[in-house]
């Protein structure tokens, strides 16, 4: 993402202005990339990274970064927020009349022409102060800002200091804008893309360790970053989470995969199951029980509904339909710059479902001693209802 908007500013002023503040703080790499439209991510924890996004949807982010990320803002080409640089940095020579690069001519503009402070807390105050809101009351995201540097903050600000908004940037977050859908179906075709091909490659004597590295060196190859990878076959496909992969497919076996990468900072999340040869008749039988309760909760899905009646509804499904002792902790979860973006379709998350939220929904079972089965696809909420943004085939395929 270079230069690109991604934020809805009027959701997040309205939410600012719900609860009295002047600004947001970015600390995660989420919830910068959010505010700014780029990842900036630290490569340790004491490095802060923060962006800044003023309540008023016509003044422009601020970002506060390391001098030494200056070349990352340059490769990136993002010009849509002001920057506040922190601690010394050295670099020698110039480009007079040597050879160059656009990134690097850029980077040695910025070095010459960006101001630079000594603490990341002293950055951050210019920045308050040049956007005219400094003592003003501003949320924080809390999860990565450095305690010292959240204590100076409370001092320059009214009394109770300032909102823990991590929670708040989540909500603000949980209806996507057109760019973010866009982003996140281009991640979507990209993992199933590979995990058609996968699926093509189940045969006997094949290893689950060779069809994991396809996957992930599909990924690579797409440009995005894989992430889990359960690829089980046999009786680990009743294994929720693989790591370690030692299993040779035989005739019979079950292959559950559930499969994430990122792409762009969004996520794809994808489960499909496979038979190597004819399904019993358990397999089978089982594969409808969970897709019945997988297409009673999307008939679920659409504006107004709780995320927890959703849950209800495919968890109730599946154990008249077929497995009475049917149990799971959700059915689903939001998803889009975070794996787990915010609502998941569980019984204590009673979120109301709004228009332009994304969701993966999955009603999987495992069962040791047996087999496993996955089917997950992600929806965007429509104003009636709901729209694909997945589109392999919903079946037990059979190799």
């Amino acid at each position: 993402m270079s230069d690109v908007v991604i934020a809805n500013r009027s959701r997040a002023a309205a939410y600012m202005e719900r609860h009295g503040l002047s600004a947001l703080i970015a600390t995660t790499p989420e919830n910068v990339a959010y505010t700014i439209g780029s990842q900036l991510r630290a490569t340790n924890w004491s490095m802060q990274i923060y962006a800044v996004m003023p309540k008023n949807p016509e003044q422009r982010p601020c970002i506060i970064i390391p001098t030494n990320r200056l070349g990352v803002i340059a490769q990136m080409g993002i010009s849509g927020a002001d920057l506040y640089v922190y601690s010394d940095f050295f670099v020698e020579g110039s480009i007079a009349g040597k050879p160059s690069t656009p990134d690097i001519d850029l980077f040695y503009d910025l070095l010459q022409n960006t101001p630079s402070y000594a603490t990341p807390f002293a950055a951050l105050e210019a920045a308050l102060t040049q956007l005219g809101i400094k003592g003003q009351p501003v949320g924080v995201d809390e999860m990565r800002m450095a305690p010292d540097i959240y204590s100076k903050l409370n001092e320059l600000l009214p009394s109770g200091g300032a909102f823990p908004a991590y929670a708040l940037f989540r909500q603000i977050r949980g209806v996507k804008t057109e760019a973010e859908i866009a982003l996140l179906k281009k991640a979507a075709a990209l993992n199933e893309q590979a995990e058609s091909e996968l699926i093509a490659m189940i045969a006997a004597g094949v290893h689950e360790a060779d069809i994991a590295q396809h996957y992930r060196l599909a990924a690579v190859k797409g440009k995005a970053v894989p992430a889990m990878t359960a690829v089980g076959a046999g009786p680990r496909s009743a294994l929720p989470l693989i790591e370690n992969y030692f299993h040779t497919i035989a005739p019979g076996d079950l292959v559950r995969f559930d499969l994430c990468l990122q792409l762009g900072g969004y996520w794809a999340d994808t489960g499909r199951t496979a038979v190597l040869g004819e399904p019993t008749e358990w397999q089978r039988n089982h594969f409808h029980y969970v897709k019945t309760g997988w297409e009673r909760a999307l008939d679920m899905i659409r504006p107004g509904v709780k995320a927890s009646e959703v849950f209800e509804a495919a968890l109730t499904t599946v154990q008249k339909e077929g497995i009475p002792h049917y149990r799971r902790q959700h059915v689903g979860h939001a998803i889009g710059l975070e794996l787990y973006d915010g609502i998941t379709l569980s019984p204590g998350d009673h979120s109301v479902l709004e228009k332009g939220m994304v969701l993966c929904v999955e009603v999987p079972y495992y069962e040791l001693g047996a087999g496993g089965f996955q089917i997950e696809d992600t929806v965007v909420v429509t104003e009636d209802g709901f729209e694909f943004i997945t589109h392999m085939e919903r079946r037990l395929y059979q190799q």
